[in-house]
């Protein structure tokens, strides 16, 4: 399978890309929010990186799940793909879509988030 994202770029201190808007293969327009690295109780490491598109959501003429599955599977092939080699070893790979920024482990039972959850192989992001 074959995806592309469109990238609005600055160049970060370290050369890597970080990318400040993404279009996403079905025309979605998503902002880059943060990248969390955390070790769980057995020992794997779970990196996480969490997008924002006001366009998702429950509510009519909202995006649903359904409509933007295809775009977290490329947001995680080719964003999440690049930020796992830069942060090494990576056992699970998170992508978060959110409708809105919500700050990590506060509750807002207004907010959209859809989740997918991912291995890494030589072939790209495999979805759990």
């Amino acid at each position: 399978m074959k995806y592309w994202i469109a990238v609005i770029a600055t160049l970060a201190g370290t050369g890597s890309v970080l990318a400040e808007e993404l279009v996403t293969p079905s025309g979605l327009k998503v902002e880059y929010l943060d990248r969390i690295v955390e070790t769980q109780a057995g020992g794997e490491t779970w990196l996480t990186l969490r997008f924002v598109s006001p366009q998702i959501g429950t509510d009519e003429g909202e995006l649903g799940y359904e409509q933007v599955a295809g775009d977290i599977d490329a947001l995680c092939n080719l964003e999440g793909v690049k930020a796992a080699a830069e942060t090494g070893q990576v056992d699970q790979l998170m992508i978060t879509l959110m409708d809105r920024k919500v700050q990590r482990g506060v509750h807002d039972p207004e907010a959209t988030m859809f989740i997918g959850a991912y291995q890494l192989t030589d072939g790209g992001c495999v979805w759990q």
